[in-house]
């Protein structure tokens, strides 16, 4: 038993001996090869370059971004100068009458006609624009003339000092809309006793949502005062009262009710029983319980419907800054003797050119002796170089997705929404031979003006439904049946989903009723059992 346990320790220490000694022949030659050795080794990997990183974030960019960026590079590349040369199309630009894409593909040659319909109306235009002008003249010249002879209450050209001191002022100032805390603040002030009461009425106020509606509770709002919650509850009460009415309620039922407490009438006092005593009946539509309680009969409670459906539920809602957004679109899709064409609406976007005045100066070397300064035009040169032709190819590449999808959605141009057909980025990558990241970028944010209306390029592409007939049919166009049939349905007895999707089906079309749910819920229509009318 002792011989045998030696024995392997001897060979675990033998083993332990032979790894050391491995070990130290590697690294040893590792050494001898980092001192002395050369290697080579060939790998390939993909390098963003910067022309490449450009033409992606100008591909992305809509017609007036692209604008703005444009004019910025403009100011901080001085070779880059504006192209006001109306230059006629070659076969080089994507209209011509012989144009040719890249891989030298004929393109629609009726592009040039929907160019020479634009001159025209650009000449029109250019002349309305011109009587307008004159127009304008004769009105500013008899203006001034009434202006000089000193009648009516503008002519007095002996105006003070003080009222022109005035005037400069209401010119210059910078005016905004109240917000709603500015206006209950105003009036809280004219109501608070104390100062105590005006510090809660300040947090109170500073806890209302844009809609008006106390996001706390009265009992956080308590603890972060050190005041009591009756003090606090006072407080509500008085903002309470403050227009717009309603402001300072905590859910809709306190709301429509702050509204209905003050009105006279029988109608409105039905009105603030059904909220105060069947609010979730009224949610529900569930009508004979309201009839039962309000002992009432179907004609008066019809009155009383619509009297609290005037009502305002979002009572900040006069107080939001709405930011109008205009788009412009990037492309347009026009009817011309009976074939649809596309023309690329980049006419804000400047003409550029590389200046020859640089040019000149880099090929002159007594005008560039400095290695610096010819280093930094050839640098500025060459970016523009970059910018011109990634511009380009946004312009051509736009072009030819939006030809391709509308090759594929004519019927829509025909007949509207519901002929849509299914698309997918896919589908428009393999007709264009390019990368469906490609594809998208060239339709995010981006919009056409149709014969049906300005949609952004993403609308066009949906997923299908298959037809008993083989027919896939587009999402959108299911949509749009949805709604037509809701909009017709009786309001007494709306359709279910279950009923919408037999009257699909009937027509040849596979849908399942979680489907319709779904659809419905993106249309934002709510369930049949909301809908139902009295």
């Amino acid at each position: 038993m002792l011989r045998r346990l030696s024995l392997i320790c001897f060979f675990e220490i033998k083993g332990y001996n032979e790894l050391v000694e491995i070990n130290f022949s590697f690294r040893k030659r590792v050494i001898m090869k980092q001192q002395f050795g050369m290697n080579q080794k060939m790998s390939q990997r993909m390098v963003m370059t910067p022309m490449l990183q450009q033409a992606m974030k100008i591909l992305q960019m809509s017609t007036m971004e692209l604008k703005d960026w444009v004019e910025k590079e403009m100011v901080e590349n001085p070779v880059l100068e504006e192209n006001e040369e109306v230059a006629a199309p070659d076969k080089d630009s994507p209209g011509g009458e012989e144009s040719l894409d890249q891989e030298g593909a004929v393109v629609d040659p009726t592009l040039e006609k929907a160019k020479e319909r634009h001159d025209t109306d650009l000449v029109e235009h250019i002349k309305e624009g011109e009587s307008f002008k004159e127009d304008t003249w004769e009105v500013y010249k008899e203006s001034q003339e009434y202006s000089d002879s000193g009648e009516g209450d503008w002519g007095n050209r002996q105006s003070s000092d003080a009222d022109q001191e005035k005037r400069d002022f209401v010119e210059a100032s910078i005016t905004r809309a109240p917000s709603l805390a500015d206006h209950l603040e105003w009036q809280f002030l004219l109501v608070a006793k104390n100062e105590q009461q005006e510090t809660i009425g300040k947090l109170i106020i500073g806890n209302l949502d844009e809609n008006g509606y106390l996001m706390t509770t009265l009992e956080d709002l308590a603890q972060s005062l050190q005041v009591s919650v009756d003090e606090v509850e006072k407080v509500l009460v008085l903002i309470q009262g403050l227009e717009p009415t309603g402001v300072g309620a905590r859910d809709l039922r306190e709301c429509l009710l702050l509204q209905l407490e003050n009105k006279t009438g029988p109608v409105a006092q039905r009105a603030y029983q059904m909220v105060l005593n069947h609010f979730e009946d009224m949610e529900k539509k569930r009508y004979p319980a309201i009839l039962k309680g309000l002992e009432c009969d179907s004609d008066q409670l019809r009155e009383v419907l619509a009297y609290v459906a005037n009502l305002e539920p979002k009572p900040g809602r006069s107080f939001e800054e709405i930011d109008t957004k205009y788009v412009t679109p990037d492309v347009s899709v026009r009817k011309i003797e009976g074939e649809y064409v596309v023309v690329l609406n980049d006419e804000p976007v400047p003409r550029l050119r590389v200046s020859s005045y640089y040019r000149h100066m880099l090929k002159d070397k007594k005008a560039v002796a400095a290695k610096e300064t010819k280093k930094f035009l050839e640098g500025k040169i060459q970016a523009a170089n970059w910018l011109i032709k990634n511009i380009e190819q946004r312009r051509k590449t736009i072009y030819r997705v939006t030809e391709s999808i509308f090759r594929i959605q004519r019927e829509f141009l025909e007949s509207g929404v519901n002929s849509l057909k299914p698309l997918t980025l896919k589908q428009v990558a393999d007709m264009v031979s390019m990368h469906e990241s490609t594809i998208s970028r060239v339709t995010t944010h981006k919009y056409v003006q149709t014969p049906r209306g300005l949609f952004e390029l993403k609308y066009f592409f949906s997923s299908g439904l298959e037809s008993n007939d083989g027919m896939d049919v587009s999402s959108l166009s299911v949509k749009e049946k949805i709604k037509e049939m809701i909009d017709q349905e009786p309001p007494q007895k709306p359709l279910s989903d279950q009923k919408i999707m037999q009257t699909l089906t009937n027509q040849g079309l596979t849908i399942a009723r979680r489907t319709i749910a779904k659809y419905r819920e993106e249309l934002r229509i709510p369930s049949a059992s909301r809908r139902r009318k009295l």
